[in-house]
């Protein structure tokens, strides 16, 4: 699946004025590397400044759900934290006013096809008593930590239905996707885990709750206005 390229990226500054913008960054770099700061090459050349949302929800409840069908996730117990994560940011931002418990409707689906009665999007949105449903497909991931090289990361297909307006609203573009059409693909990774770090139950629980999140703010920022770039994130080595 080929995930559709990210919109807004600021354009390249060319000739003189690239240069004159980047000059003072290095001197400041220069400085901080005395004093052992890093700061990451794209803040340099980027900066700071907003990133607009690329979609704007409806204000109305909200379905949350995340669909598995291949067991791609080690438990199964994280589709409902993926999803109630997603479900609580979005209230927690102001996106939308509430939403449907996604437990609820994962459970309502569970039973649904295990008695053979396969539920289509528009189906699982109606039994839920909403319009509009976030569906979020896992694609990939990678809890597990074999060498410091390998770092976990997770990846998820998402569109939005809105069964007042015709179905899928977001992405509105169609170019340039894998064989979901119409899925906006998000992908994330933690920083580097030692592999004598993950080797308990306790430990590897932990690396995937830090996937969970990760994953779940990424998809947010596809719904609301927020900063380029934080000085300090993704940092070091864990």
């Amino acid at each position: 699946m080929h995930p559709i390229p990210a919109p807004l990226r600021r354009p390249t500054i060319p000739g003189p004025r690239r240069f004159a913008r980047v000059l003072p960054a290095l001197l400041v770099l220069g400085f901080l590397h005395g004093c052992n700061i890093l700061i990451p090459a794209s803040y340099i050349v980027d900066g700071t400044g907003t990133v607009d949302a690329e979609h704007e929800l409806d204000q109305v409840k909200t379905l949350v759900f995340v669909d598995d069908t291949t067991n791609i996730l080690p438990r199964q117990v994280l589709k409902v934290r993926l999803a109630e994560s997603v479900s609580s940011a979005l209230v927690g931002y102001g996106l939308i006013p509430s939403f449907v418990k996604p437990g609820d409707a994962m459970a309502m689906v569970r039973s649904r096809d295990r008695s053979g009665d396969f539920m289509s999007m528009e189906s699982i949105a109606r039994e839920a008593g909403v319009t509009q449903l976030v569906f979020i497909e896992v694609d990939v991931f990678e809890s597990s930590v074999r060498n410091a090289q390998l770092r976990p990361n997770a990846a998820c297909s998402i569109r939005v239905m809105h069964f007042e307006k015709g179905g899928r609203v977001y992405p509105a573009d169609l170019s340039n996707v894998g064989s979901q059409v119409g899925d906006r693909v998000v992908e994330v990774q933690l920083r580097e885990v030692a592999p004598e770090k993950a080797r308990s139950s306790s430990d590897r629980r932990r690396v995937e709750q830090e996937l969970v999140v990760k994953l779940s703010t990424a998809i947010v920022k596809l719904f609301r206005d927020y900063e380029r770039l934080e000085l300090g994130e993704n940092l070091g080595v864990r």
